[in-house]
């Protein structure tokens, strides 16, 4: 198995450095179900960022390139399930990093989540924690 790095899945799919990108081509293109390649959670977050934030994909652009990786068959994920479960969530309008710590509380049977993100809670359901009851003593 070969674990790959941020820069490697960003230059897969971003053609900015034409060395880098037939590099990064060429090793995803050597992976098979046998001797496949391993992405952590950690790398599918930064993934995400970089193409949303430094290449400026919109949202539609950086979830289709999460579900090309999850259904690759010659890829394997720490959490695949948890990746999935967030492309979904994420699909139907929650923040995508939001998604994946969503799939964790459910994977370790979490009761609550609690944040200032509005969003969040909205749509994922967390408390929402008003800032008068974080100062109370």
């Amino acid at each position: 198995m070969i674990g790959f790095d941020t820069n490697v899945l960003v230059r897969f799919f971003v053609d900015a450095d034409p060395e880098q990108h037939a590099a990064a081509v060429q090793a995803v293109g050597r992976l098979s179900p046998e001797r496949p390649g391993f992405i952590t959670q950690v790398v599918m977050v930064e993934l995400y960022w970089v193409l949303s934030r430094v290449y400026r994909y919109p949202k539609s652009a950086c979830l289709a390139v999460v579900r090309a990786l999850v259904e690759n068959e010659s890829l394997e994920f720490d959490d695949g399930e948890g990746v999935v479960r967030a492309l979904t969530l994420a699909e139907a309008g929650a923040d995508f990093a939001d998604a994946l710590i969503q799939g964790a509380l459910e994977l370790f049977s979490i009761d609550e989540m609690i944040t200032f993100d509005r969003a969040a809670s909205k749509k994922l359901g967390w408390r929402l924690l008003a800032a008068e009851h974080a100062n109370a003593r």
